[in-house]
């Protein structure tokens, strides 16, 4: 039975292709088919002692020095001037009725503000400003807790304890014991006594105060002579008891905390940018977050409050703070959260700091509290700073002009290389150049380009593949295609063999992911990742030097990391995006160390991944699985590099 299941399901594989082999000579058929408004040989008039050439008008490279059909498309030949068709190896003429039927198109690149879109992960915790310890402040023991759990919400005077203390019943015997001489000195107006027994006095009510007695206890005792044998600990704020660190029955010491409240009117959102994002991330900036699991469907707004200085070095990450308000105490401390941060573009492609913050001052310890003028800071008392000089704001007022951007659609992105087809002003042919472009990032649905374009030119938009293609056809070579290199990049160290070898069950871990991704596996895929993980940790490590050491720890450890992520991922489109990340980070330990003795890989190019932002993979087999899109379109992608 499953013999005949595997013949019935291999015949209509055949079918399929079949037909979709039939689809696309029947489309080329349409495409360069003889058109009626284009005229044949006897209906074109030609110029006297012009210098003539037959050509196509589908095919305006072809060109024969006699009439007769185009040897791509059988159309029949017209003449034109010799001079007509001069063109460069990268250039591609087309007809008007070419043009229509490829649905070529064509846009200006300009200069606009665009903006770069960071997603960044975190979660809520607590204002670490806004958390108070609920102590005593005299030595003694927990008589009664009145708060018996964590998690209870309470009022600024709320009891929180009872504390019985012999040093406080001692104080207030030593009041009442200086009182009563006072009233006997009254009597008998003995002077250096009568002051020696006030000041007795005035020193016990301070040490009460100090020790928790309010003025109005203290005239109470005085009044009835009763001591207070129990003392009351309130709650200094209102919040949220988060900690409860003593028992009843505990003796506790000066200043000890019993508990600790947080008043999660305002929170801290922490979040995690990585490494390659930094470069889009600065103090200030707004941000838009959700918690789709608590609270889905709605947003919270922050701002950037803190960027660590310091990148940690297993993760590839950096540590951002965001502080937002939350009167009404939705957002709770450990909720998981997905963040949006906008980046507005420079004309020189980098991220513009806030505008808001220009001629601003702010405290250098407490960042978030921000002013018009100089003054003080009111947490830490330090004097405000400019926020120029603090490097929030820019010194000089910002390029107004904006970056040179052309839509996402128009480059073909091959590896590292980017072509663009850009129509070339010709008042007699529509000619299409083939470039070679220097892209800066990609903001939202436009790149921004560092050169190679001049404002206001003409990039295809849509069609460019076909036109590639058509080079091809031509005997031409494609643009898309890299340009031959001599020299082979050789890694940064000799490393001993045997390291590298081991490095063999570490790739081939990966390799498992990408078959496992590219079967529409997830599972399988969190399966493989979790193992490449051990097998990395498993690596001996003994004969790097400490140089070699330090960069092993840093590459390894962002492709550990983004190994997690993908053990972790949520659902295979985030496993997906965290896979380009993996072999990022692979390649790195590649250029770094070398590959295992008698491997071969293929670097594989998707140009369609990630909403035609391109993407690379390693295979160790020249045919294409695709990991970026599974079954979907298992063969988009080419082999653009072996790596020996």
């Amino acid at each position: 039975m499953k013999n005949i299941l595997e013949k019935i399901i291999k015949r209509w594989r055949i079918a399929v292709a079949v037909l979709v082999l039939a689809g696309a000579v029947y489309f080329g058929r349409i495409l360069f088919a003889p058109h009626p408004s284009i005229a044949a040989p006897e209906d074109v008039e030609v110029a006297e002692g012009a210098d003539v050439v037959w050509t196509c008008s589908m095919h305006p490279s072809v060109r024969e020095e006699e009439p007769g059909l185009c040897p791509l498309c059988e159309m029949n030949l017209i003449p034109v001037e010799a001079d007509d068709l001069d063109l460069e190896e990268n250039q591609l003429a087309v007809s008007e009725e070419a043009k229509a039927l490829a649905e070529i198109q064509v846009l200006p690149a300009e200069r606009r503000e665009v903006e770069k879109r960071v997603r960044l992960y975190g979660e809520v915790d607590y204002d670490e400003t806004r958390m108070k310890g609920v102590s005593s402040d005299v030595r003694g023991r927990i008589d009664r807790l009145k708060i018996a759990y964590t998690g209870s919400r309470i009022r600024k005077g709320d009891p929180m304890f009872e504390l019985y203390s012999p040093k406080l019943i001692s104080a207030q015997e030593e009041l009442l014991q200086a009182l009563r001489t006072l009233e006997t000195l009254s009597e008998t107006e003995s002077g250096r006594r009568l002051d020696s027994a006030r000041s007795n006095a005035e020193g016990a009510r301070q040490r009460l105060r100090w020790w928790g007695i309010t003025d109005e206890q203290i005239e109470h005792i005085e009044e009835t002579g009763e001591i207070i044998d129990r003392l009351t600990i309130k709650s200094p704020r209102d919040g949220v008891v988060v900690e409860r660190r003593k028992d009843q029955g505990d003796y506790v010491n000066e200043g000890e905390p019993v508990y600790r409240v947080a008043d999660l009117s305002k929170v801290w959102v922490r979040l995690e940018a990585y490494e390659s994002d930094l470069p889009w991330v600065h103090f200030g900036q707004d941000i838009t977050f959700t918690a789709d699991n608590a609270l889905p469907g709605e947003e919270f707004q922050g701002r950037i409050v803190f960027v660590d200085p310091v990148l940690d070095r297993g993760r590839r990450t950096v540590k951002l703070r965001a502080n937002v308000p939350n009167p009404d105490g939705r957002l709770r401390p450990g909720m998981f959260l997905r963040g949006v941060l906008k980046a507005r573009l420079t004309a020189e492609g980098r991220a513009a700091k806030p505008d808001d913050l220009a001629g601003k001052w702010i405290s250098p310890l407490y960042p978030e509290n921000i002013a018009d003028g100089p003054g003080s800071c009111p947490d830490s008392g330090v004097d405000l700073v400019r926020a120029e000089e603090l490097g929030y704001a820019e010194a000089e007022p910002e390029n107004e002009k904006y970056p040179l951007v052309i839509p996402r659609s128009a480059p073909l992105i091959t590896g590292e290389r980017a072509i663009v087809y850009v129509k070339v002003p010709d008042d007699e042919l529509i000619v299409y150049e083939g470039r070679e472009i220097t892209l800066g990032p990609r903001a939202g649905d436009y790149y921004h380009v560092r050169d190679g374009i001049e404002e206001g030119e003409l990039v295809v938009v849509k069609g460019n593949f076909k036109l590639d293609s058509e080079l091809q056809l031509d005997a031409r070579p494609s643009m898309m295609s890299p340009p031959e290199e001599d020299d082979v990049v050789e890694p940064v160290w000799e490393v001993d063999e045997a390291f590298l070898e081991e490095l063999q069950d570490v790739i081939s871990g990966y390799l498992d992911i990408v078959d496992a991704l590219a079967e529409d596996d997830f599972e399988g895929a969190q399966y493989h990742a979790e193992t490449a993980v051990e097998t990395l940790e498993e690596i001996d490590t003994a004969p790097l030097d400490d140089i070699m050491m330090s960069a092993w720890e840093e590459s390894a450890g962002g492709f550990e990391h983004m190994l997690h992520h993908i053990h972790h991922a949520a659902d295979i489109e985030e496993a997906r995006t965290a896979f380009e990340k993996v072999t990022i980070a692979l390649e790195k330990v590649f250029n770094q160390f070398g590959m295992p003795p008698g491997l071969t890989l293929y670097r594989m190019h998707c140009p369609m991944a990630f909403g035609n932002e391109g993407a690379d993979w390693f295979s160790n087999v020249e045919e294409v699985l695709n990991p970026y899109f599974g079954e979907s379109m298992l063969r988009c992608g080419e082999v653009v590099e072996t790596l020996e």
